[in-house]
């Protein structure tokens, strides 16, 4: 019989080869891996302010969610922000149309939204994002003040998780399932 943790473990070993197995399938079409940080672009939807010349927000999903996801939101006739923005609904990389890299180091996603803002000739703009996203958007904002005017949070606050007990759990479950891998890689 299997110990509480080791089947706890091989557990999450099956779930995350299952979401692996789905990242590779969900890399759009338009997406590539990209091995430079520098090469990576993202991509997302435009939705244009309902007035003319207005200012850009930049808004960026939780992790398991794509961008457009939030159109119906800011399309909401009850939804005023598109009276005062063009909203830009982004995926960072990794996910949704976006390219994919093994970075998800915070300065790289920054890195990557400030390129994006250059490429679109975007000087200035209002950052928000809903869980990870949020996280993302407070980062890129705290690295670049001078080219955001605000950050706006749903459910996502700066939180330093390495000191909670489940961040510890994962990562060591991480640990084992790479041993694993590279365990299979090696014997094959």
């Amino acid at each position: 019989m299997l110990s509480n943790k080791r089947f706890a473990i091989m557990t999450a070993y099956k779930q995350f080869n299952m979401m692996a197995s789905v990242q590779l399938r969900s890399i759009s079409s338009k997406a590539s891996y990209r091995s430079k940080n520098e090469d990576v672009e993202i991509r997302g939807t435009f939705l244009p302010s309902r007035k003319p010349d207005m200012p850009t927000m930049i808004w960026l999903p939780e992790m398991t969610e794509k961008a457009e996801n939030f159109e119906k939101f800011f399309n909401r006739a009850d939804n005023k922000i598109r009276d005062v923005r063009n909203v830009w609904l982004l995926n960072y990389r990794n996910t949704g149309l976006s390219d994919h890299h093994d970075s998800f180091d915070m300065h790289d996603m920054a890195d990557d939204i400030i390129r994006f803002m250059d490429q679109n000739k975007i000087t200035m703009a209002t950052i928000g994002g809903h869980g990870f996203g949020a996280k993302v958007a407070t980062a890129t904002a705290n690295s670049n003040l001078e080219r955001f005017t605000g950050i706006i949070n749903l459910d996502g606050g700066p939180l330093d998780h390495t000191y909670y007990e489940a961040q510890h759990e994962l990562r060591e479950v991480v640990n084992v399932c790479k041993k694993i891998q590279d365990a299979k890689v090696e014997h094959q």
